[in-house]
């Protein structure tokens, strides 16, 4: 119009879309004229979003907290087990165990982790390998009261040394196989000692509450840190109710679905994969590190234990060729890292492709895709 501005918009078509750029230019336009028509108006006070935008912020992206009913960890494993007690719950090669078999051997363990003093408040360290004995000993921790902090022994040893010597847990579990592993002077049970095992065995598996609250510390994770040294940090058992109820929404578990814990032990998304499995009414499948190398080894596994849950780095996706034996109508969930277009391109045909963020403070994730992703766009 006579007496107006007209202006021109250069953007890097690298960084964005005509459609991202066009957004801008329209929500400019919008601030500029919501200036013009009052002056006097504070910047704070400026409308940025359209109707629409602002709808999808406020109701479909921020909706208010759902109903969950909050439980600790061991009280979400006590609940699975009473559901289902013949139904199996550990798949692992050579064979599996139902949720009476496992809850028997896990409340076997916490008596006795409670008569060497753990309880609510207690850091139990786990220096073990992907393994049935990793599960045991986390649901035997939290039975107990206490939280674990996992030690992967595939960790560098200053790596070890350092978590061990700043966490100071009073107890570390762990296998004859890799107990060296485990510096020097720290408090050492060896689960598969012979005196181990008989003090074990001779613990009852009569139900054990136990003590924990939701208040109390489930794990202590150590992640990379802002300073290039590892920083520990303390999940409460708060958030864990409500990561599995986004879990199961996300990605519906049944009685036929088995999820495959991939992760390190020390990386927080193998307690997703432990939730996943263990918290609702499929079946944890557990195999050992050589198993899970990206490529033809992985491939295999996924095969043959049927898996139809899974959640991977982009980066080992983006190392294989999808196939259509691979989770047929499951659930391939990625993160840990920015999720490419053109791995979302190739893997979301035949399965529902979910993208998960988020920092460990936030009990894992924070963000979970709504709906399967499609296409070749980087989400």
């Amino acid at each position: 119009a006579e007496g107006g501005l007209a202006g021109l918009l250069e953007y890097s078509c690298d960084l964005f879309d005509p459609e991202t750029a066009e957004r801008i230019c329209e929500r400019f336009v919008r601030v500029l004229m919501a200036a013009a028509a009052e002056p006097d108006l504070r910047i704070g006070r400026i409308e940025v979003l359209d109707a629409d935008e602002r709808r999808r912020v406020l109701e479909g992206w921020s909706s208010a907290p759902r109903a969950v009913e909050a439980l600790t960890a061991a009280e979400l494993f006590a609940a699975r087990v009473a559901a289902a007690p013949d139904a199996p719950a550990l798949l692992f090669e050579g064979g599996s165990y139902s949720a009476a078999e496992l809850d028997a051997r896990v409340t076997r363990l916490a008596r006795h982790l409670v008569e060497l003093g753990v309880g609510p408040e207690t850091f139990v360290a786990l220096a073990l390998p992907r393994s049935v004995e990793l599960v045991v000993a986390v649901l035997a921790v939290w039975k107990a009261g206490g939280a674990y902090l996992p030690v992967d022994p595939a960790y560098p040893a200053d790596r070890i040394s350092y978590m061990l010597e700043d966490a100071e847990p009073p107890l570390v579990l762990t296998r004859s196989d890799v107990a060296d592993r485990v510096p020097a002077g720290c408090p050492v049970v060896v689960l598969d000692d012979p005196a181990v095992i008989a003090a074990v065995e001779a613990q009852s598996a009569a139900e054990l509450v136990s003590p924990a609250r939701l208040s109390n510390p489930a794990y202590l994770i150590y992640t990379s840190g802002s300073t290039g040294r590892p920083k520990g940090v303390v999940v409460s058992h708060a958030g864990v109710a409500g990561m599995l109820a986004t879990q199961v929404e996300r990605a519906p578990v049944d009685a036929d679905s088995r999820v495959l814990q991939f992760a390190s032990p020390s990386f927080d998304v193998a307690f997703w994969d432990l939730a996943m499995g263990l918290f609702s009414a499929g079946t944890l499948v557990v195999a050992p590190a050589e198993r899970l190398q990206a490529g033809e080894e992985l491939r295999r596994t996924l095969v043959e234990f049927g898996v139809t849950h899974v959640l991977l780095p982009p980066v080992v996706l983006a190392a294989m060729e999808p196939s259509d034996e691979l989770l047929p109508d499951g659930f391939l969930m990625a993160a840990g890292e920015a999720l490419p277009g053109e791995v979302v391109g190739r893997w979301s045909p035949g399965r529902t492709l979910l993208n998960v963020y988020g920092p460990t403070e936030s009990t894992v994730a924070a963000t979970v895709s709504g709906s399967g992703l499609s296409g070749s766009a980087t989400p």
